[in-house]
């Protein structure tokens, strides 16, 4: 059973990292928005790849 919950960032994904990433490379690595963007994703990715469910 697959949870979505936008406000819980439980529906990122590794394309979302992937796409934003490759905005980044064609922004020539100056946009700070996406690199924050991409940060926030990786520890969204984190948090779901080491959550415990009970």
């Amino acid at each position: 059973m697959n949870i979505i919950a936008n406000q819980d960032k439980m529906g990122t994904s590794r394309f979302e990292l992937l796409l934003f990433k490759l905005f980044y490379l064609l922004s020539f690595k100056k946009s700070k928005w996406l690199a924050a963007k991409i940060e926030e994703i990786k520890k969204d990715l984190d948090t779901i790849k080491n959550r415990k469910v009970f």
